[in-house]
């Protein structure tokens, strides 16, 4: 079974990048049953420690999340999640709700790895360039944006967000280096095409699910040095 274990250390200064939660009191949670409450939930952030957690092998599309792979991947290792990871591509079109409900009854908070793109049949294709950073800036796939960010919002948990992941890399049609790479920026110094293109989108993304209210959301950057 290919796994990939991680941890994250949800602080100030860490990956995480979480809107403020609205006024009123709020109820922190750690990883667990999810408790009945009225008043918002927000992540409670660990000190000097980390969750962890780890993708579990969820099928080729890497969504395929059922409580047994999970409960088995706990066997193995002989711990449970915090975290569970798994995969929401943009090719699907659509919202995770069900996988985000089994994450959730079995006691972990769901990290979604949400990835504009359609994914090759294999290895060997090219990844496909449907979702251009420039058709995405272009506004082309606002209303798909806005309609994930108000069904995350109306899932209402925490809910741990990577969109874009490994943008370092030449493995995903989002990387820089098919914008420009390297290529200076004129009047910006230290500036690049390709990861700049790369932040533009990232932000325009952002702003439009903060716009939707989806502020149960914490919204990770995840890099690597290369894949697997």
């Amino acid at each position: 079974m290919r796994t990939k274990p991680f941890f994250v250390l949800l602080a100030a200064l860490g990956l995480a990048v979480c809107a403020p939660s609205g006024a009123g009191a709020e109820t922190a949670i750690q990883p667990g049953p999810v408790p009945a409450s009225a008043t918002p939930l927000r992540l409670a952030i660990p000190s000097d420690h980390a969750y962890g957690g780890a993708y579990i092998e969820f099928g080729d599309r890497e969504d395929t999340v059922t409580l047994e792979k999970i409960e088995h991947f706990d066997t193995l290792v002989h711990r449970q999640q915090a975290i569970v990871a798994f995969t929401s591509d943009w090719g699907n079109q659509s919202f995770p709700e069900r996988q985000l409900r089994i994450v959730a009854n079995y006691g972990a908070v769901p990290l979604v790895y949400w990835s504009p793109w359609d994914r090759p049949a294999d290895n060997r294709t090219p990844p496909p360039r449907r979702f251009d950073l420039n058709a995405i800036l272009a506004g082309t796939w606002d209303s798909y944006i806005d309609s994930w960010a108000q069904r995350a919002r109306d899932y209402g948990k925490p809910l741990l967000v990577a969109w874009g992941l490994e943008m370092n890399g030449t493995w995903f049609p989002w990387s820089g280096a098919f914008y420009g790479g390297g290529q200076a920026v004129a009047g910006c110094d230290r500036c690049f095409a390709g990861p700049e293109k790369y932040k533009q989108t990232y932000r325009y993304v952002v702003d439009r699910v903060r716009a939707r209210g989806a502020h149960n959301i914490c919204l990770l950057y995840t890099s690597d040095a290369a894949d697997e």
